[in-house]
Protein backbone atom coordinates (compact mmCIF):
# COMPACT_ATOMS: atom_id res chain seq x y z
CA UNK A 1 0.00 0.00 0.00
CA UNK A 2 1.55 3.83 -0.18
CA UNK A 3 0.06 6.88 0.39
CA UNK A 4 -3.28 8.84 0.08
CA UNK A 5 -4.38 11.19 -2.74
CA UNK A 6 -6.92 12.74 -1.11
CA UNK A 7 -10.65 11.64 0.53
CA UNK A 8 -11.16 8.44 -0.43
CA UNK A 9 -8.04 7.52 -2.21
CA UNK A 10 -5.49 5.41 -2.11
CA UNK A 11 -2.12 4.88 -3.81
CA UNK A 12 -0.92 1.41 -4.33
CA UNK A 13 2.75 0.64 -6.07
CA UNK A 14 2.28 -3.08 -8.31
CA UNK A 15 5.45 -4.95 -8.67
CA UNK A 16 4.84 -7.50 -11.25
CA UNK A 17 2.17 -7.93 -13.64
CA UNK A 18 1.58 -11.71 -12.80
CA UNK A 19 -1.36 -13.01 -11.42
CA UNK A 20 -4.03 -12.05 -13.90
CA UNK A 21 -7.55 -14.03 -13.07
CA UNK A 22 -8.26 -17.09 -14.81
CA UNK A 23 -11.96 -16.52 -14.41
CA UNK A 24 -13.41 -16.45 -18.53
CA UNK A 25 -14.50 -12.99 -19.64
CA UNK A 26 -16.56 -12.10 -22.44
CA UNK A 27 -15.24 -8.63 -24.20
CA UNK A 28 -18.24 -6.40 -25.25
CA UNK A 29 -17.23 -3.49 -27.31
CA UNK A 30 -17.81 -0.12 -26.27
CA UNK A 31 -19.74 1.42 -29.01
CA UNK A 32 -19.72 4.98 -28.16
CA UNK A 33 -15.89 6.28 -26.74
CA UNK A 34 -13.28 5.50 -28.73
CA UNK A 35 -11.45 2.16 -28.17
CA UNK A 36 -12.48 1.28 -24.70
CA UNK A 37 -13.71 -2.24 -24.09
CA UNK A 38 -16.30 -3.73 -21.14
CA UNK A 39 -14.47 -7.20 -20.10
CA UNK A 40 -17.14 -9.00 -18.20
CA UNK A 41 -16.75 -11.47 -15.93
CA UNK A 42 -19.60 -14.02 -14.35
CA UNK A 43 -17.68 -13.55 -10.82
CA UNK A 44 -14.21 -12.93 -9.74
CA UNK A 45 -12.05 -12.03 -6.31
CA UNK A 46 -12.05 -8.35 -7.17
CA UNK A 47 -12.73 -6.10 -10.40
CA UNK A 48 -10.33 -3.35 -9.21
CA UNK A 49 -7.62 -6.06 -8.79
CA UNK A 50 -8.28 -7.35 -12.58
CA UNK A 51 -8.42 -3.75 -13.61
CA UNK A 52 -5.02 -3.01 -12.24
CA UNK A 53 -3.22 -6.09 -14.11
CA UNK A 54 -4.75 -4.91 -17.54
CA UNK A 55 -3.29 -1.59 -16.89
CA UNK A 56 -0.20 -2.75 -15.90
CA UNK A 57 -0.68 -4.59 -19.80
CA UNK A 58 -1.62 -1.40 -21.40
CA UNK A 59 -4.79 -1.08 -21.43
CA UNK A 60 -6.39 2.22 -22.46
CA UNK A 61 -8.44 4.96 -20.86
CA UNK A 62 -11.79 3.66 -20.03
CA UNK A 63 -11.24 -0.01 -20.57
CA UNK A 64 -13.58 -1.42 -17.50
CA UNK A 65 -13.62 -4.53 -15.35
CA UNK A 66 -17.57 -5.67 -15.08
CA UNK A 67 -18.73 -8.32 -12.61
CA UNK A 68 -22.17 -10.04 -11.31
CA UNK A 69 -20.22 -11.00 -8.36
CA UNK A 70 -17.15 -10.08 -6.02
CA UNK A 71 -15.48 -13.14 -3.71
CA UNK A 72 -13.18 -10.59 -2.58
CA UNK A 73 -14.65 -6.85 -2.78
CA UNK A 74 -13.25 -4.24 -0.78
CA UNK A 75 -13.68 -0.70 0.46
CA UNK A 76 -11.56 2.31 1.67
CA UNK A 77 -9.34 1.26 4.64
CA UNK A 78 -9.52 -2.61 2.91
CA UNK A 79 -12.72 -3.14 4.53
CA UNK A 80 -15.03 -6.09 3.01
CA UNK A 81 -17.50 -4.72 0.59
CA UNK A 82 -20.30 -7.26 0.63
CA UNK A 83 -20.75 -8.15 -3.52
CA UNK A 84 -23.58 -10.92 -4.10
CA UNK A 85 -25.33 -11.49 -7.11
CA UNK A 86 -27.90 -8.51 -7.80
CA UNK A 87 -25.19 -5.81 -7.55
CA UNK A 88 -23.21 -4.32 -9.97
CA UNK A 89 -19.55 -4.44 -10.03
CA UNK A 90 -16.89 -2.27 -11.84
CA UNK A 91 -13.71 -1.25 -12.48
CA UNK A 92 -12.43 1.38 -14.83
CA UNK A 93 -9.34 2.09 -15.76
CA UNK A 94 -8.22 5.82 -16.01
CA UNK A 95 -5.07 7.65 -17.22
CA UNK A 96 -5.51 11.26 -16.62
CA UNK A 97 -3.54 13.70 -18.29
CA UNK A 98 -3.70 16.18 -14.89
CA UNK A 99 -1.06 15.78 -12.73
CA UNK A 100 -1.10 13.16 -9.81
CA UNK A 101 -1.50 15.84 -7.28
CA UNK A 102 -4.78 16.74 -8.41
CA UNK A 103 -6.02 13.11 -8.59
CA UNK A 104 -7.36 13.47 -5.06
CA UNK A 105 -10.76 15.30 -6.21
CA UNK A 106 -11.68 11.99 -8.44
CA UNK A 107 -13.56 10.02 -5.53
CA UNK A 108 -15.90 13.12 -5.85
CA UNK A 109 -15.69 14.11 -9.05
CA UNK A 110 -16.86 10.19 -9.94
CA UNK A 111 -19.24 10.07 -7.21
CA UNK A 112 -21.43 13.56 -8.53
CA UNK A 113 -21.10 12.07 -11.74
CA UNK A 114 -22.74 8.53 -11.07
CA UNK A 115 -25.08 10.21 -8.96
CA UNK A 116 -26.32 12.34 -11.86
CA UNK A 117 -26.17 9.79 -14.40
CA UNK A 118 -28.73 7.90 -11.79
CA UNK A 119 -30.82 10.99 -11.12
CA UNK A 120 -31.30 11.11 -14.99
CA UNK A 121 -32.85 7.61 -14.59
CA UNK A 122 -34.74 8.24 -12.03
CA UNK A 123 -33.47 7.40 -9.00
CA UNK A 124 -32.82 9.99 -6.58
CA UNK A 125 -29.08 9.54 -5.37
CA UNK A 126 -26.61 11.61 -3.68
CA UNK A 127 -23.10 11.60 -2.99
CA UNK A 128 -22.06 11.52 1.05
CA UNK A 129 -18.08 12.60 1.35
CA UNK A 130 -16.23 11.52 0.49
CA UNK A 131 -17.38 7.80 -1.23
CA UNK A 132 -20.72 6.61 -0.90
CA UNK A 133 -23.81 6.62 -2.92
CA UNK A 134 -27.25 7.42 -1.10
CA UNK A 135 -31.07 7.19 -1.60
CA UNK A 136 -32.26 9.19 1.73
CA UNK A 137 -29.91 7.36 4.85
CA UNK A 138 -29.07 4.29 3.21
CA UNK A 139 -26.38 2.91 1.18
CA UNK A 140 -26.98 2.53 -2.37
CA UNK A 141 -23.20 2.11 -3.68
CA UNK A 142 -19.85 2.73 -3.02
CA UNK A 143 -16.22 4.33 -4.84
CA UNK A 144 -13.20 3.46 -4.12
CA UNK A 145 -9.82 4.71 -6.04
CA UNK A 146 -6.65 3.08 -6.35
CA UNK A 147 -3.73 4.86 -8.17
CA UNK A 148 -0.07 3.60 -9.11
CA UNK A 149 2.40 6.64 -9.92
CA UNK A 150 4.76 4.84 -11.97
CA UNK A 151 6.28 5.12 -15.10
CA UNK A 152 2.78 4.86 -16.71
CA UNK A 153 0.67 6.55 -14.06
CA UNK A 154 -2.87 5.11 -14.00
CA UNK A 155 -6.21 4.99 -11.23
CA UNK A 156 -8.39 2.82 -10.60
CA UNK A 157 -11.95 3.46 -10.06
CA UNK A 158 -13.94 0.48 -8.27
CA UNK A 159 -18.15 1.19 -8.12
CA UNK A 160 -19.87 -1.62 -6.29
CA UNK A 161 -23.62 -0.69 -6.77
CA UNK A 162 -26.58 -2.50 -5.35
CA UNK A 163 -28.96 -3.16 -8.33
CA UNK A 164 -31.69 -5.91 -7.40
CA UNK A 165 -31.11 -6.18 -4.08
CA UNK A 166 -29.60 -4.89 -0.59
CA UNK A 167 -26.84 -6.54 0.78
CA UNK A 168 -26.81 -5.81 4.05
CA UNK A 169 -29.29 -4.68 6.91
CA UNK A 170 -29.74 -0.78 6.34
CA UNK A 171 -28.51 -0.54 2.66
CA UNK A 172 -30.81 0.12 -0.20
CA UNK A 173 -31.06 -0.73 -4.13
CA UNK A 174 -32.20 0.61 -7.31
CA UNK A 175 -34.96 -2.11 -7.32
CA UNK A 176 -36.31 -0.71 -4.22
CA UNK A 177 -37.21 2.83 -5.87
CA UNK A 178 -37.97 1.63 -9.41
CA UNK A 179 -37.22 -0.81 -12.54
CA UNK A 180 -33.54 -0.63 -12.80
CA UNK A 181 -32.12 0.26 -16.46
CA UNK A 182 -30.80 -3.38 -18.18
CA UNK A 183 -27.85 -4.25 -16.75
CA UNK A 184 -25.50 -3.68 -19.33
CA UNK A 185 -26.90 -0.58 -20.61
CA UNK A 186 -26.03 0.45 -16.65
CA UNK A 187 -22.89 -0.52 -16.71
CA UNK A 188 -21.83 0.98 -19.66
CA UNK A 189 -23.64 4.38 -18.72
CA UNK A 190 -21.66 3.95 -15.89
CA UNK A 191 -18.44 3.64 -16.75
CA UNK A 192 -18.60 6.59 -19.30
CA UNK A 193 -19.40 9.13 -16.73
CA UNK A 194 -16.05 7.26 -14.49
CA UNK A 195 -14.45 8.25 -17.84
CA UNK A 196 -16.14 11.51 -17.91
CA UNK A 197 -14.72 12.83 -15.12
CA UNK A 198 -11.56 11.93 -15.31
CA UNK A 199 -11.57 13.84 -18.59
CA UNK A 200 -13.14 17.11 -16.74
CA UNK A 201 -10.36 16.96 -14.18
CA UNK A 202 -7.68 17.05 -17.55
CA UNK A 203 -9.84 19.92 -18.95
CA UNK A 204 -9.26 22.50 -16.18
CA UNK A 205 -8.30 20.91 -12.68
CA UNK A 206 -11.72 19.98 -11.39
CA UNK A 207 -12.92 24.20 -11.70
CA UNK A 208 -15.93 22.73 -13.42
CA UNK A 209 -16.18 19.64 -11.45
CA UNK A 210 -16.42 21.53 -7.95
CA UNK A 211 -19.73 23.22 -8.66
CA UNK A 212 -21.10 19.34 -9.33
CA UNK A 213 -19.72 18.59 -6.26
CA UNK A 214 -21.59 20.42 -4.10
CA UNK A 215 -25.03 20.06 -5.66
CA UNK A 216 -24.35 16.49 -5.21
CA UNK A 217 -23.15 16.03 -1.79
CA UNK A 218 -26.13 15.77 0.82
CA UNK A 219 -23.02 16.32 3.78
CA UNK A 220 -23.10 19.63 3.07
CA UNK A 221 -25.12 21.98 5.43
CA UNK A 222 -25.66 19.16 7.69
CA UNK A 223 -24.30 18.50 11.07
CA UNK A 224 -21.59 15.79 11.37
CA UNK A 225 -18.73 14.59 13.55
CA UNK A 226 -15.50 12.90 12.47
CA UNK A 227 -12.72 11.46 14.85
CA UNK A 228 -11.73 14.85 15.77
CA UNK A 229 -14.51 17.13 16.55
CA UNK A 230 -18.08 17.74 15.33
CA UNK A 231 -19.76 20.88 13.06
CA UNK A 232 -21.20 21.69 10.54
CA UNK A 233 -19.98 20.78 6.68
CA UNK A 234 -19.88 24.15 5.12
CA UNK A 235 -18.25 23.42 1.86
CA UNK A 236 -15.50 20.94 0.00
CA UNK A 237 -12.19 22.73 -1.02
CA UNK A 238 -10.60 22.42 -4.60
CA UNK A 239 -8.18 19.03 -3.31
CA UNK A 240 -11.72 17.41 -1.66
CA UNK A 241 -11.04 17.84 1.48
CA UNK A 242 -14.75 18.72 3.79
CA UNK A 243 -14.51 21.89 5.49
CA UNK A 244 -15.97 21.62 8.61
CA UNK A 245 -17.66 24.93 10.70
CA UNK A 246 -17.40 24.47 14.52
CA UNK A 247 -19.41 25.62 17.29
CA UNK A 248 -16.56 28.21 18.23
CA UNK A 249 -16.69 29.32 14.82
CA UNK A 250 -13.32 28.01 13.49
CA UNK A 251 -13.13 25.85 10.18
CA UNK A 252 -11.56 23.00 10.15
CA UNK A 253 -10.44 20.82 7.16
CA UNK A 254 -11.31 16.83 7.05
CA UNK A 255 -9.33 14.84 4.54
CA UNK A 256 -10.09 11.64 5.24
CA UNK A 257 -11.58 8.94 7.41
CA UNK A 258 -14.93 8.34 8.48
CA UNK A 259 -17.80 11.01 9.17
CA UNK A 260 -21.40 10.35 10.25
CA UNK A 261 -23.93 12.97 9.32
CA UNK A 262 -26.02 14.24 12.72
CA UNK A 263 -29.35 14.91 11.26
CA UNK A 264 -31.87 13.36 9.23
CA UNK A 265 -31.25 13.49 5.38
Amino acid sequence: MGRRLGPGYLTFRVETASGRSTASAKVLRRPAVGRALIHERSTTASTNDDAKQLALAGAAHGDAVLSRVQTAGRGRAGRSFASPEGGLYLSVVLRPRAPPASWGLLPLAVGARVAATLRRAGFPVALKWPNDLLVGSQKLGGILVESSLGERPFAVVGLGLNVEGAPVEGATSLRAHGEPPAWRALAEALRAAIAGASDALDRDGGRDLLPEIRAHCVTLGKKVAWEKGEGVAVDVDDDGALLVETAGGARERVVAGDVQIRQAL
